[in-house]
């Protein structure tokens, strides 16, 4: 797997994982914005627009979503998105339509973009965690 931009630090010299945040670039920009088309096609009915959610449906952003995903690896957030969703028809999209829904997710909250896409690798999603700061 490479892993380029901010995701380098994720690995040290030795090769072990280190834990590493949303907050090192690790979506593109691009990533992000198919992910925007994703989801207003696939997402918005239920989590609405501004994913904000509703009812039935929690919020993808703000305190909402660090309340349900803080200090939780992005590997956690994927898996469920992937396994769960869209609930009418779970897994039914391609993986990289995930990841790019996981990309805007990322970029809705304001966690910066980098120049590495995220790719479907579950030790390197494991490693990222989802915090409210830049630090861990």
């Amino acid at each position: 797997m490479a892993e380029s931009g901010g995701a380098e630090s994720a690995v040290g010299e030795s090769g072990s994982a280190l834990a590493e945040s949303v907050w090192a670039g690790i979506y593109s920009q691009q990533q992000a914005e198919r992910g925007a088309a994703h989801y207003l096609e696939t997402c918005s009915s239920c989590h609405s627009e501004d994913l904000r959610g509703n009812s039935n449906a929690p919020s993808l952003i703000g305190s909402s979503f660090m309340f349900l995903w803080g200090d939780r690896s992005l590997g956690d957030l994927f898996t469920s998105i992937q396994t769960l969703m869209p609930t009418n028809a779970p897994n039914s999209l391609p993986t990289r339509s995930y990841l790019d829904i996981l990309a805007f997710i990322m970029e809705s909250n304001g966690f910066p973009p980098g120049t590495s896409e995220l790719v479907a690798d579950p030790a390197f999603l494991g490693r990222i965690m989802i915090t409210a700061r830049s630090g861990l």
